[in-house]
């Protein structure tokens, strides 16, 4: 009888330190496995700066809320991260007109941290036009950016942008702002513009710099998947099994926690959390 005691509580153990294994995933793992997230850049401070060496003021203060973007997660730069986004210009400052893109690479600082960061040279240069009481064409010579952001996670409510149907338990917001720093999450912009041009081939050329930094950037995203949503249906349930099930041994759907196989682990997320929804 002590013998299969015995035995039987370290299969109990067993079975607890193998799920404990499983469901112990990073912050930085459930947004990786959400493959997606809202993003807002609210306002920040900004200036616009003009000659040979962009020392000459030429604007100032506060971009305003720009309009929310849904951002897909992918591993655009093949470093076998899936941090990684591409945007419009236009889509991260509204007042920049222009649909030429910049892809921002994420890198995991720690367990709740990331770090994007993205460059990009134009040549030819692209035409754009800057709005909201700047009024001028802009020919963008380079794009660049770099911001680190925190994940926390919460309680689960609808997302306030939208992009994630089964709702956000995940935050983002970012880390180490200062305003009084202008190198510490910022974007930046380089290039001419084209003094009371009508378009970029016309008015005077004049090398121009523009950079908002301290960025009051604020993400959401969801941890719903990393617990075993499968199929994305919201609830963690029988068909979710079933595909964990159905692709056993296979790197396909079903492989909740990464690690590049469907195993014992992946079926004893959906287990843990099986009924569990946002």
């Amino acid at each position: 009888m002590t013998m299969r005691k015995a035995i039987l509580f370290g299969t109990v153990g067993a079975v607890l330190a193998l799920t404990s294994v499983a469901v112990a995933q990073t912050p930085v793992d459930k947004l990786i496995k959400a493959g997606r997230m809202s993003f807002r850049l609210q306002d920040s401070p900004y200036y616009i700066k003009i000659g040979a060496d962009c020392t000459i003021d030429a604007a100032g203060g506060g971009i305003g809320d720009q309009a929310p973007i849904c951002v897909t997660l992918s591993d655009l730069n093949n470093d076998g991260v899936a941090l990684d986004f591409q945007v419009t210009i236009q889509q991260m400052v509204n007042t920049i007109q222009s649909n030429a893109t910049v892809q921002f690479y994420g890198t995991p600082i720690g367990t709740n941290q990331v770090r994007w960061q993205g460059s990009i040279t134009f040549d030819p240069l692209v035409c754009a036009f800057i709005a909201g009481g700047v009024n001028q064409w802009f020919q963008l010579a380079q794009v660049f950016g770099d911001f680190t952001m925190q994940i926390s996670e919460g309680a689960c409510n609808p997302d306030p942008y939208s992009c994630t149907s089964c709702g956000a338990d995940l935050t983002l917001t970012p880390v180490g702002n200062d305003p009084n720093n202008q190198n510490v999450n910022f974007l930046g912009f380089e290039g001419i513009i084209r003094l009371a041009g009508e378009n970029c081939d016309t008015g005077g050329p004049l090398r121009a710099c523009a950079r908002t930094w301290a960025i009051n950037a604020i993400a959401y995203s969801s941890s719903l998947p990393s617990r075993g949503d499968v199929n994305g249906d919201c609830t963690v349930d029988d068909a979710d099994l079933l595909v964990v099930l159905f692709n056993f041994g296979s790197s396909g759907d079903g492989d909740v926690n990464n690690d590049g196989i469907v195993d014992d682990a992946d079926l004893l997320v959906v287990l843990f959390n099986f009924g569990s929804n946002c």
